[in-house]
């Protein structure tokens, strides 16, 4: 099926002298050695891509592909790099459009969705966040859009991951590049859309790549080693080779060029075009070549091979450079027109309806994954249990106060850190998630915030209170008053809240989960130190004395204490006087600097306080991919 003419403004994208390289790094004082020299990542590149056209980009690895393609696009590289160029869009320079991301869009190699969700949610979920219009509008776009990248069959099947059976790669692919469509944009870019596919699959995704290209749209794609069926799909083509341009032409007319250049680089009949451009602009291929050559008895030093290398990639860069092609594909197309501020408007919806799709989303994941609940139930009715062997002679006796008190600051640890586990894996897994939408201007990042906030409510509230409920009476906490126990639950409360805090600011500067996972401990371990359970708050070391009032450990421990043991009489308390050699005062040794109340505004302060800064991360986070 066709796709229908986009309803934006054609696109041409221009560019002109593009030049990207790194920035050497200052030397450090200490540093012996030769001063680290910038590095070309691309080498004055130049071309121009008209509406209509579908442009696939092949180099070798290295040679700048995914480097040109964002910086065309306006995605952040890299902060380390230093980029000059020019680049205009239908005549007008891309540095003085605004909204220049609501005429395009950008799909990223890998494919970036929700496993939970069906595909059809997923379009629905970017229709009512970026395209104008009724509900009942963006309901039927998202049935065009199904229906233009046949996608009927599997509207209802989740996309699927390592707990979900979902749709196939090329059904993810397409569901991918339909959420990018939801917009309708004009010019649209590919990061290797056909990697991990197989060779049909890889060829439907580009013959609808094919077809968004014919139907009037500007299509710009990086491709790994296309098929010779790919390969006829193309109109244009950009071979890449050292950050140079060697080639970049109609797709058609590339193999007489490189067949005119020499009968070594003639692409041998009843071969793969893409195959032979690859081979001729790999250095590997050229090292192969040369061993080959080595086994004959003449052997060439690894700098010397790197050297005709370079050779080769300037004679074909030359050659382009004189050749009559260089200039074919510059020429404007006709009917192009200057983008007026009104086609780069974009759909604002508010802030609420943001959150409230949020939530919705977030609490379906819940539902549809109910292993994870169930392993977090079964973990902390196991923990529960543990807790009640190991504590359960909770008695008046000396021997009794040290059980009650390691029982206390047993139960801080593991509410703590069953709240670090819990919170440290969510926001790493979903970083690609949040990434991709805020940098597509689908919601604010305060809206993803609050929405995985209020998502945990219930877990932040049943863990605690199911734990604290196994384990109160059974180890024989005090029952002085009634109102010791629901004091006791809202502190386990503060506590897993006020640890998952500190946990979300983790999860959220370490993007990969395996070193968040194992850096946790050392990041909050530390505290319980300061906890005065090991050792008296009293006899900290003055130069540590500050770190003590970030425990959450501390004040959890010191609530729990105090609520215990205030107004609870013991045996031990006023022994008989052939035993006072046995008489205990827990409050009296634990010495707590803070009162009750005092300890519980602490913990909630924390967790107010954590929670801000790890917004504040998330928005640095975001920023950096504006």
């Amino acid at each position: 099926m066709s796709f229908p003419p986009p309803t934006k403004k054609k696109i041409q994208l221009t560019f002109e002298d593009v030049v990207i390289k790194t920035i050497p790094q200052q030397r450090k004082c200490c540093k012996k050695g030769p001063v680290e020299q910038s590095k070309v990542i691309l080498n004055n590149v130049s071309g121009a891509v008209k509406p209509g056209q579908f442009l696939a980009i092949i180099g070798a690895s290295g040679a700048g592909k995914t480097t040109l393609l964002n910086y065309l696009s306006g995605r952040q590289i890299s902060q380390n790099l230093d980029k000059q160029g020019k680049i205009t869009v239908n005549g007008v320079e891309r540095s003085q459009m605004k909204g220049f991301s609501a005429l395009s869009a950008y799909v990223q190699q890998d494919d970036i969705l929700f496993q939970t969700m069906t595909v059809r949610e997923c379009l629905e979920f970017a229709a009512k966040l970026k395209y104008k219009g009724t509900l009942q509008q963006q309901l039927q776009r998202v049935d065009d859009i199904i229906k233009e990248l046949r996608l009927n069959k599997c509207q209802n099947t989740k996309i699927g991951g390592p707990l979900i059976k979902g749709v196939s790669g090329g059904e993810r692919k397409r569901c991918s590049i339909g959420v990018e469509l939801i917009t309708d944009p004009s010019l649209i870019f590919l990061d290797e859309p056909t990697t991990g596919l197989d060779s049909f699959t890889a060829t439907s995704v580009c013959e609808t790549l094919g077809e968004l290209a014919a139907s009037g749209r500007t299509v710009i794609s990086t491709i790994h080693q296309p098929n010779s069926d790919i390969f006829e799909i193309f109109d244009q083509l950009m071979l890449l080779a050292q950050g140079k341009i060697i080639y970049f032409n109609k797709a058609s007319l590339a193999v007489d060029h490189f067949a005119g250049l020499g009968d070594k680089f003639r692409c041998p009949e009843l071969s793969n075009p893409a195959d032979h451009f690859m081979t001729i602009m790999s250095i590997e291929s050229h090292e192969v070549e040369e061993d080959l050559e080595g086994d004959r008895g003449v052997r060439k030093t690894p700098a010397q091979i790197q050297e005709e290398y370079s050779e080769r990639i300037k004679y074909f860069h030359d050659s382009y450079q004189k050749s009559p092609l260089k200039n074919d594909h510059k020429s404007a197309y006709p009917g192009i027109e200057p983008i007026a501020d009104s086609d780069v408007s974009q759909n604002h919806v508010g802030w609420c309806y943001q959150l409230g799709l949020l939530l919705k989303r977030n609490f379906l994941n819940t539902l549809r994954l109910p292993q994870t609940s169930y392993v977090k139930l079964i973990v902390t009715i196991i923990t529960a249990i543990f807790t009640i062997i190991l504590f359960q002679n909770c008695d008046g006796t000396i021997q009794g106060v040290q059980n009650r008190n390691g029982a206390l600051f047993f139960m801080t640890m593991t509410i703590a850190f069953n709240s670090i586990q819990n919170i440290i894996l969510i926001f790493p897994d979903e970083r690609p998630v949040f990434l991709r939408e805020v940098n597509n201007n689908m919601y604010s990042v305060s809206a993803y915030f609050f929405g995985k906030v209020i998502a945990e409510l219930p877990a932040s509230l049943l863990t605690p209170i199911i734990y604290g409920c196994i384990v109160y009476y059974a180890i024989g906490l005090s029952t002085v008053f009634a109102w010791k126990f629901p004091l006791y639950l809202a502190l386990m409360v503060l506590i897993y809240s006020a640890a998952g805090s500190y946990a979300l600011i983790i999860s959220t500067l370490f993007a990969d989960k395996q070193l968040a996972v194992t850096l946790t401990p050392v990041l909050i371990i530390p505290f319980m130190l300061f906890a005065g359970f090991f050792v008296n708050q009293n006899n900290i070391p003055i130069w540590l004395i500050e770190f003590q009032y970030l425990s959450f450990f501390k004040y959890g421990y010191q609530a729990l204490m105090l609520n215990e043991y205030t107004d609870l009489q013991l045996e031990c308390m006023n022994p008989p006087a052939d035993k006072l050699y046995e008489k205990c005062d827990p409050l009296g040794d634990f010495d707590s600097p803070q009162t009750l109340g005092e300890s519980a505004i602490a913990l909630g302060a924390m967790y107010i306080g954590c929670y801000c800064l790890a917004l504040i991360c998330m928005k640095l986070l975001s920023r950096k991919y504006d």
